[in-house]
């Protein structure tokens, strides 16, 4: 019989969950929930955990945060590429990274402190999502938006993107164990995903990321070996379908669908396509082609020629693809200057922020070539594998289910945004790695059982 400290043990448990959820419209807002049910809940359940059995070790998570968190704090203080005289960035700073650690012991271990927390995620996180997309469709047709944009009350449109897809992809994890009713409420999730990227919040990193995610999984779903392991190709061919239906409709119900932002971008690759393979003419060539036939003079004055730099940017009429283009012609060139140990942790304030207005280039794997070198960006690597590295002892369909959730989406969302340089996701993604280990050990609890 259940006890009234058992009850609220249970609220807590169920709030901290819920705060997962709505922090893809609430942003950093959702601190208040999470102080008050995965902090403050802490000291008082200490004692629950000395005779929890870590079915996963330990240093599984620990070992690949350490990695990367001691050398970006060695390099923060020791080697940040900038004189002392110069403004220092916002993001990473000492706060950036001591918050980072303190959310993931957070969610390290508030997660091992809820009871059976893999049956309340299996169980409360669809519908939570359901609601979730319910409150961001109000917010689209009631116009609180962004022009075509909806973020809640997130700074910014990609966090209700990235994170509805992140956690709609965690709820596959399991999928053997499932129902067919419980498969296709999934599949129902994934295709509202899809509505999310696209219409809601026209996040194209997030589209391409769920992309490739789709068709990682289609390939993986007609191998034998993970028949009925993983979801089939019918259901992610419905998940898709619906998710373009329902996408085209809300956008011709509200003139914000996802066809102006996204063809512009197939103009642009298609721009860029020919200009990169278009054949080479010499300099010389295309001035005297372009000139009418006039008597030769001498002159010391050459024709300037374009670089790659302006010949990209001008590939597309879109500022932000072709502000992309330019940051990333501007970082493969310091690369090149210094790819093995890179300019420094700060480096980008110089590079970036000073001739650019950003915090960052907008591609994660250049920002740590840029500040790190290679060496960054394999710690880097590392860091974002951890889901992979917690999943021990998982049959191999819901090691790579979880892995692709989360290291395949925001790794190819990154080629696009820089995420693990702003605060925001930074933190989410260490409290969501802490919340995953004891995911983890919770499904294997209950395989023990």
């Amino acid at each position: 019989m259940k006890t009234h400290l058992d009850r609220l043990w249970q609220t807590f448990d169920i709030l901290f969950v819920t705060g997962l959820a709505v922090a893809l419209f609430l942003g950093s807002k959702v601190t208040p929930l999470l102080v008050v049910a995965g902090v403050l809940p802490i000291p008082f359940l200490l004692h629950k955990l000395k005779d929890r059995e870590l079915h996963v070790p330990l240093r599984t998570l620990l070992a690949p945060f350490g990695l990367y968190f001691v050398y970006s704090l060695l390099a923060l203080f020791f080697f940040t590429g900038l004189a002392p005289s110069d403004p220092k960035p916002v993001n990473p700073s000492l706060e950036f990274y001591a918050v980072a650690i303190a959310m993931l012991a957070v969610g390290l271990t508030r997660g091992l402190q809820v009871r059976n927390l893999a049956e309340i995620l299996h169980r409360l996180m669809p519908g939570l999502l359901l609601a979730c997309f319910l409150l961001l469709t109000y917010l689209m047709f009631a116009g609180i938006r962004d022009a075509c944009r909806v973020r809640g009350l997130a700074p910014w449109p990609f966090i209700p993107a990235l994170l509805f897809s992140t956690l709609a992809l965690l709820t596959l994890v399991g999928w053997e164990r499932f129902s067919a009713r419980e498969r296709w409420m999934r599949a129902t999730i994934l295709a509202l995903s899809i509505v999310v990227s696209t219409t809601f919040t026209g996040s194209r990193g997030v589209a391409v990321a769920q992309l490739g995610v789709f068709g990682c999984l289609f390939l993986l779903s007609i191998l034998p070996a993970f028949r009925n392991k993983l979801p089939h190709w019918h259901h992610l061919g419905s998940a898709v379908a619906g998710g373009v239906f329902v996408s085209l409709s809300i956008g011709l119900a509200t003139t914000c669908g996802p066809a102006d932002r996204f063809s512009s971008t197939a103009t642009t690759l298609e721009s860029l396509v020919s200009r990169l393979t278009a054949p080479k003419v010499s300099t010389e060539t295309a001035a005297t082609a372009k000139l009418p036939a006039l008597p030769t003079v001498e002159s010391n004055q050459q024709p300037k020629s374009e670089t790659a730099s302006d010949t990209l940017a001008q590939a597309t009429s879109d500022e932000a693809i072709s502000q992309r283009l330019a940051m990333w012609q501007t970082s493969i060139a310091a690369i090149k200057e210094s790819p093995v140990f890179g300019h420094g942790s700060l480096y980008l304030q110089k590079l970036i922020s000073e001739p650019y207005g950003y915090q960052h280039n907008h591609n994660q794997y250049l920002t740590w070539l840029v500040t790190g070198g290679l060496l960054q960006l394999a710690l880097g690597l590392v860091f974002l594998a951890v889901p992979w590295f917690v999943s021990t002892g998982l049959s191999l369909a819901d090691r790579l289910l979880l892995t692709i959730a989360v290291s395949l989406l925001w790794g190819i969302a990154m080629m696009f945004d820089s995420f693990l340089n702003l605060k925001f996701y930074t933190h989410y993604y260490c409290l969501l790695c802490g919340v995953l280990y004891a995911f983890v050990n919770s499904l294997r609890e209950g395989d023990a059982r």
